[in-house]
C-alpha cells in the first residue's frame, strides 16, 4: 500500500497541504512538523514518497532531507528561495524534484507532482540507446520518479521488447542507434500503438537542424536534446505522461454510463463484437431486465429509479468482476460470461437473480424489494445482433412467464 510522508513546519501550510492532499491524494498521509517528529515516522512505516520543507526548526540545513534519503525514500522538497548552490546540493544529494514555495499554486503544484508520482509506480518505462552510460543516468533519473525501468541496446531490441510487454507506457529513444536509427524505431512502433497507449520521447546529442521536428513527425510526443539538465528531463517526462493518463481518462469517461459507471452501449458493442468475431464459442451472453421498473419511477421519481439502477450496478459489478458488464438501454443490463457450459452459467445467473430478490434497496430511507427477468444466448449465432436478438427473445420469454426468471434461447 502506498504511503506518503509530508513535513512542514508552518501551521498555515501545512493547512493548505492537508486540503489539497486530501482533493488529490488517496493514500495514506502522515503529517510531521520537524526532523524529530520524521524519524519517528519513518521508524514506524514504510513511504513510497516524502514531500518535505527544506529548513525545520530543529533542521535549518536540510538535515530531513538527507535523512528521507538515507532510509531510501524518494523525496520532494519544498523550499522557500533557491540560488546554484542550494539546487546543485539536492541534485547531488538525489533528490526527485524541488518547488519553491512562493504562493498557494506552488502547493497544489507540489501535490498533484505527488500524485504523479504515485501513479508511476508499477509504470514501465523502456529506455533504448547503445550508450550503456547513458542508460545508467536515464535508468537513474526514473527510477527516482518511481518508474519501472527497462533497456535496450538497439532499436530491434527495443522493438522486439515493446511487442512482447504491452504494459510498457513510455519509451526513451536514442537517434543514433545500430542496426535500428530512432526514426525506424518510432515509425514501427506507431504501426501498432497509437500515441495515447506509448508515450515516446525522443533524444539526440547531435545538432542536426530539424531533429526534433523530425521524431515529432515520425510518432514521437516529445523530444529532448543531450546533454538535458536534471529540471528539463523531469518536467519533460511528468508533463507527457499527464498527457497519456489524461487521454486515458477522456476515454474512459467515453466507455461508461454517466449514471451507473458501467459500460456503455456503444463501448460495449464494440468490445463484444471484436471477442464475438475472435472465440464465439468461448461466451456466453446474458441480458438483464429489472422487472416493473416503471412503477418504481411512478412511485419514487426518477431520482428514486436511478438510485436503484446504481446500486443494481454495484452488485453486478461486484458478482461479475470478471465479467464485461454494461448498461445497454433505461434498466436492461448485458453481461459476457467468459466460458460455453449453458448449465454453469444459467446456474450463476440464477444465483444473481435470488440475490438480488433479497436485496434492500433504500431510497431516502425507504426499503424496496425489486427483481429481475434474464436471457441467455450462446455467442454463435452469427453476428452481435443476431446473438442480441436471440438473447433478447429469451428475455421476452422470461418475462411472458410471469417475470423473476431465467430463460435460455434455444
Amino acid at each position: 500500500m502506498q504511503r506518503v510522508l509530508i513535513v512542514e513546519d508552518s501551521k498555515v501550510v501545512q493547512q493548505v497541504l492537508r486540503h489539497l492532499a486530501s482533493l488529490y491524494l488517496e493514500v495514506e498521509i502522515d503529517f510531521a512538523w520537524s526532523l524529530k517528529e520524521s524519524r519517528e515516522y519513518l521508524s514506524k512505516h514504510q513511504y513510497t514518497l516524502a514531500l518535505v520543507d527544506l529548513t525545520l526548526p530543529d533542521a535549518m540545513d536540510g538535515e530531513v532531507v538527507q535523512h528521507t534519503l538515507r532510509q531510501n525514500v524518494p523525496t520532494v522538497v519544498l523550499t522557500s528561495k533557491i540560488d546554484e548552490y542550494s539546487r546543485q546540493q539536492m541534485l547531488e544529494l538525489g533528490v526527485v524534484d524541488y518547488v519553491i514555495k512562493d504562493n498557494r499554486d506552488s502547493y497544489l503544484y507540489a501535490v498533484k507532482l505527488v500524485s504523479r508520482l504515485l501513479r508511476n509506480q508499477g509504470c514501465k518505462a523502456l529506455v533504448a540507446d547503445d550508450s550503456m552510460i547513458s542508460r545508467a543516468v536515464m535508468r537513474q533519473m526514473l527510477e527516482k520518479q518511481l518508474f519501472t525501468v527497462l533497456e535496450a541496446q538497439d532499436g530491434e531490441q527495443a522493438l522486439h521488447m515493446l511487442k512482447e510487454d504491452y504494459e510498457i507506457k513510455l519509451l526513451l529513444t536514442d537517434y543514433a542507434m545500430p542496426t535500428m536509427d530512432g526514426f525506424e524505431l518510432v515509425k514501427a512502433i506507431r504501426n501498432n500503438r497509437g500515441r495515447d497507449e506509448l508515450a515516446i520521447i525522443g533524444l539526440s546529442g547531435a545538432g542536426s537542424h530539424g531533429l526534433s521536428a523530425k521524431f515529432i513527425k515520425f510518432g514521437a510526443n516529445d523530444f529532448l536534446a543531450k546533454p538535458f539538465m536534471n529540471e528539463e528531463f523531469h518536467c519533460r517526462i511528468m508533463q507527457t505522461m499527464e498527457q497519456l493518463n489524461l487521454i486515458a481518462e477522456i476515454k474512459e469517461y467515453a466507455h461508461r454510463d454517466y449514471l451507473t459507471g458501467l459500460y456503455n452501449r456503444r463501448f460495449f458493442c464494440q468490445q463484444a463484437e471484436k471477442l464475438f468475431k475472435a472465440k464465439p464459442e468461448q461466451y456466453i451472453l446474458a441480458l438483464l431486465d429489472l422487472d416493473l421498473f416503471k412503477s418504481i419511477n411512478d412511485q419514487y421519481g426518477h431520482e428514486g429509479g436511478d438510485s436503484v439502477l446504481t446500486q443494481v450496478a454495484d452488485l453486478l459489478k461486484s458478482v461479475f468482476n470478471h465479467c464485461m458488464v454494461a448498461r445497454i438501454g433505461g434498466e436492461e443490463f448485458a453481461v459476457v460470461l467468459p466460458g460455453n457450459d449453458m448449465q454453469v452459467a444459467e446456474r450463476a445467473m440464477n444465483d444473481f437473480r435470488n440475490r438480488l430478490a433479497k436485496t434492500q434497496f433504500d431510497i431516502n430511507g425507504e426499503i424496496l424489494f425489486s427483481t429481475v427477468s434474464i436471457g441467455l444466448a450462446f455467442c454463435n449465432h452469427g453476428s452481435l445482433s443476431q446473438i442480441m436478438r436471440a438473447a433478447d427473445k429469451a428475455l421476452y420469454q422470461a418475462k411472458a412467464q410471469q417475470r423473476n426468471r431465467v430463460v435460455v434461447y434455444s
